[in-house]
């Protein structure tokens, strides 16, 4: 019993090692509680691609939510993004009332 729950934290200590390593150039650039819009422009600036069809459009073909790389939950978001190697990464955010800023809370 005891060593498959070493097994297990071992396991699990690895995957967050792993997650840490991933993305350490995104995470340089997160700062949480950040405005989204304002990460979104440093992001267009070092060269990184929205997945543009990654939320929801409306019939029109405008993005449901505000930025078309965003899918919502209730009270949270996710953003998908490509990094200038082409790597997929997810931007978590928090969801604000209508006229709030998306604020990020981490990522992915």
């Amino acid at each position: 019993m005891r060593s498959k729950f070493l097994k297990f934290l071992l396991f699990v200590g690895l995957g967050a090692l792993a997650v840490v390593r991933i993305a350490p150039a995104l995470a340089a650039n997160i700062v949480p509680g950040e405005d989204y819009k304002d990460l979104r422009g440093q992001l267009l600036a070092e060269g990184w691609r929205p997945e543009t069809g990654y939320g929801q459009k409306l019939s029109n073909g405008k993005p449901f939510h505000r930025f078309p790389e965003v899918l919502c939950g209730m009270d949270r978001c996710r953003a998908k993004w490509h990094d200038s190697h082409g790597a997929e990464h997810g931007i978590m955010l928090r969801r604000g009332g209508l006229n709030d800023p998306y604020a990020v809370m981490g990522v992915e």
